[in-house]
């Protein structure tokens, strides 16, 4: 048997695999790398998932708890990159009464500058042979991902979705949002629109954030509007400038079923772009791993 951890900066997620990939059982909870004190990532282990680990074979673990304020830091692998690149170069750790740990790489690009995720590979490579050339993992840093079907070619974030928080909790426009919030799509698929739309006004998103002011200033949108107007700004604005220069592409997969991944699906749809709805399953790939383990008698 070998188990799977998923260790976020905010969660812990973890699976029992068994030799044909199926998950004999799993666990989860809010232990996020963010909340261990003083570097006891072992203590929180062993109290997350204890008496799974005499049985265990080995660990392969993702995400932050193997970045530089984790647990052991991996490299990066550069892209191009496939899920048998993050075993190849995984950080190999063997400490008495547990089993052998590998730290799973992340992945970057170094050009134009450097790029980089740790973890978010995995949902990508879960999507098995179905995986799109372009694939978007919305959140606070959306990563957009090129693929040629069978590796990550390129990674781009973006903060929109942290730089439309502050604007709605701390800025000029926030002092317009009521407190209590009811959705208004149409406001949002005009935000969009808008930021979409490079004829209707010279710029980008920086200008366009402003409208949300000046529009309520003149009646032409309602205060109760501005935050799902401002979401539609800023997701529209990411579109726009990740498919600058670049031929349309066919489609565009968004990862997840959140409320954030259905925006991001609704204005993607709105810039004229087919959005499909993929499964992904993160336990797939780590699955693969342990298969590879498994083939190599570790």
């Amino acid at each position: 048997m070998y188990i799977a951890i998923e260790w976020t900066s905010a969660a812990f997620h973890a699976w029992q695999l068994q030799a044909d990939g199926s998950v004999s059982a799993e666990h989860s909870s809010a232990r996020g790398v963010n909340s261990v004190s003083n570097g006891a990532f072992e203590t929180a282990l062993r109290q997350e998932i204890g008496p799974w680990l005499g049985e265990a074979r080995a660990i392969l673990l993702s995400g932050m708890v193997t970045s530089r304020t984790g647990w052991i830091e991996s490299p990066f692998v550069m892209v191009p990159a496939g899920l048998p690149d993050l075993l190849a170069q995984a950080v190999r750790q063997d400490i008495d009464g547990l089993p052998t740990l590998y730290f799973l790489p992340g992945i970057a690009r170094q050009i134009p500058v450097p790029d980089v995720m740790r973890g978010e590979e995995l949902a990508v490579f879960g999507i098995g042979n179905q995986m799109p050339g372009l694939v978007v993992l919305p959140g606070a840093h959306s990563k957009w991902i090129t693929t040629d079907r069978g590796r990550i070619t390129d990674i781009a974030t973006y903060m929109g979705g942290e730089v439309l928080n502050l604007l709605k909790k701390d800025s000029l426009v926030s002092r317009l949002i009521p407190a209590s919030y009811e959705p208004h799509p149409d406001a949002f698929e005009r935000g969009t629109r808008f930021a979409l739309d490079k004829s209707a006004m010279p710029g980008g998103v920086l200008q366009r954030i402003f409208s949300a002011r000046s529009l309520v200033l003149f009646g032409q949108l309602e205060p109760a509007e501005i935050a799902d107007y401002l979401g539609g700004v800023m997701v529209g604005s990411e579109i726009a400038e990740a498919l600058a220069g670049i031929p349309q592409p066919d489609s565009i997969a968004v990862m997840g079923t959140s409320a954030s991944a259905v925006a991001y699906r609704t204005a993607v749809e709105i810039a004229g772009i087919p959005s499909p709805i993929l499964a992904s399953s993160t336990v797939s790939a780590f699955a693969f791993l342990a298969a590879e383990l498994q083939k190599a008698r570790i």
